[in-house]
């Protein structure tokens, strides 16, 4: 594939802004949600269902924030775009009704690789919502029809130990959330650090299809594709 993206860079320019605006976070205000989601998991906060046993009211805990050490072992489910063509309905026995609407919508074009298609699904499932509190910004853009994106700004205090695995393990989380929402065949993923690269790597959909993603070493596995880390100093 050509480098050279002058013929499009009107489009993608344009494109980025509007990724930015859905994925952008503010670093300040992100922090302050991933504090507040930290004490959520460590002080579980009991909530009220309708109803009571006994006479007493039952509790229900929040959920917690899954560990850090499983989030690229776990993935949102794929989304089947012929199937979202076909059927007005949810064919899969998840999806609620209003959101595969919404798939049905756009399934025609986004078979047919429109990017504005594209940028209008990601809006709408926010695929990697449930990862912001480990990062202090993400952002998605298009390339073409078959590539995607991404770039995460890392959080500063998750790299203080094993930066390496947190860079991995993030970029394919990353990776994995994007090939569900989306056809592509392959998405490039940077963690960045104050402009810096601290690693770059492009996964291929198919070569991601064939692992066990519970027992790799996220490490060893961005290494096998290509990955770059950045030297940092001591």
């Amino acid at each position: 594939m050509s480098n050279d993206n002058r013929p499009r860079r009107g489009l993608l320019d344009g494109l980025a802004d509007i990724v930015g605006d859905l994925y952008g976070e503010n670093a300040a205000a992100n922090a302050r949600l991933a504090e507040e989601l930290r004490k959520d998991s460590a002080v579980p906060s009991p909530v009220y269902p309708a109803g009571e046993k006994n006479g007493e009211p039952v509790y229900t805990a929040k959920p917690a924030l899954p560990p850090f050490s499983a989030l690229w072992k776990t993935a949102d489910e794929p989304i089947d775009w012929t199937e979202a063509l076909a059927s007005p309905v949810p064919t899969d026995g998840l999806t609620a009704p209003a959101k595969w609407a919404m798939y049905h919508q756009h399934a025609a074009a986004v078979l047919r690789g429109e990017l504005g298609a594209y940028l209008t699904v990601l809006k709408a499932a926010n695929p990697m919502a449930d990862l912001m509190p480990y990062v202090a910004a993400l952002d998605v853009s298009t390339v073409n029809a078959d590539e995607l994106r991404a770039a995460f700004t890392v959080r500063s205090d998750l790299m203080e130990t094993e930066a390496e695995r947190y860079l991995a393990g993030m970029a394919l989380r990353i990776a994995r959330d994007l090939f569900a929402v989306l056809p592509v065949t392959c998405v490039t993923v940077e963690g960045l650090q104050k402009e810096e690269a601290l690693l770059s790597v492009r996964f291929e959909r198919q070569e991601l299809n064939r692992v066990r993603f519970a027992f790799i070493d996220p490490v060893a596995f961005v290494a096998e594709c290509g990955g770059v880390y950045a030297q940092r100093d001591a």
